[in-house]
């Protein structure tokens, strides 16, 4: 079934949400909706129908009560990136489940493992510069760990479970989601495969643009 209209209206909501998250000083990313479309869409198109439809009521729930899902991913990532701030700011957070910190923790590991595969092969399409571990992370970096798990923290338990259902459904036939995400979004981007842009990413210094 097409999954194209799911998917289109889970980057609507996110834009708006992502869009507005700095008030006035956003930063250039919060500018760029091309780009945003592009390594967002890379994500979902490779999501189960159930997970996306799960995920885009999330948003819509959110929505409704007037919570930016987008902001509460960044003010999770500052645990470990700005402790000082998060101290602040995590009053603002809706508390987390146990059941929701296994399943995060429980999807982190795939997403670990299948990363650690393709880092094997391209090490800087894997990371794009970045560190791996929350615990690597200096001077204010954020690590693949602590962006990705922040982003999970925003999901649903019912959407955690959909998309810890999927990717074990997908390693049993022997594909990697993160693999497949990131040559998404490597195409999308103009390269022509995924060696070429881990050549050329070799030579580009990391940034914090992250969406």
């Amino acid at each position: 079934m097409d999954m194209e209209p799911i998917i289109s209206d889970i980057i609507d909501l996110e834009w708006d949400m992502f869009h507005v998250v700095n008030g006035e000083n956003r930063v250039s990313c919060q500018e760029n909706h091309h780009v945003f479309e592009l390594m967002r869409r890379a994500q979902f198109s490779e999501w189960s129908r159930e997970a996306a439809e799960s995920y885009l009521e999330d948003l819509k729930t959110a929505k409704a009560a007037n919570h930016n899902l987008a902001r509460e991913k960044y003010i999770r990532m500052m645990a470990s990136t700005a402790p000082d701030e998060y101290e602040k700011l995590k009053i603002q957070l809706p508390p987390v489940s146990a059941e929701k910190e296994k399943l995060v923790q429980e999807l982190w590991q795939h997403f670990s493992v299948q990363t650690e595969r393709m880092r094997t092969k391209y090490p800087f399409i894997a990371l794009c510069g970045r560190p791996f571990h929350a615990d690597e992370e200096q001077n204010g970096e954020t690590s693949i760990e602590t962006y990705q798990t922040g982003e999970l923290m925003t999901y649903s338990e019912r959407t955690l479970k959909a998309l810890l259902k999927h990717i074990i459904h997908l390693e049993a036939e022997g594909i990697d989601m993160a693999y497949r995400i990131q040559e998404n979004a490597i195409l999308c981007l103009g390269y022509s495969s995924m060696e070429e842009a881990e050549k050329r990413l070799n030579l580009i210094p990391p940034s914090d643009e992250v969406f």
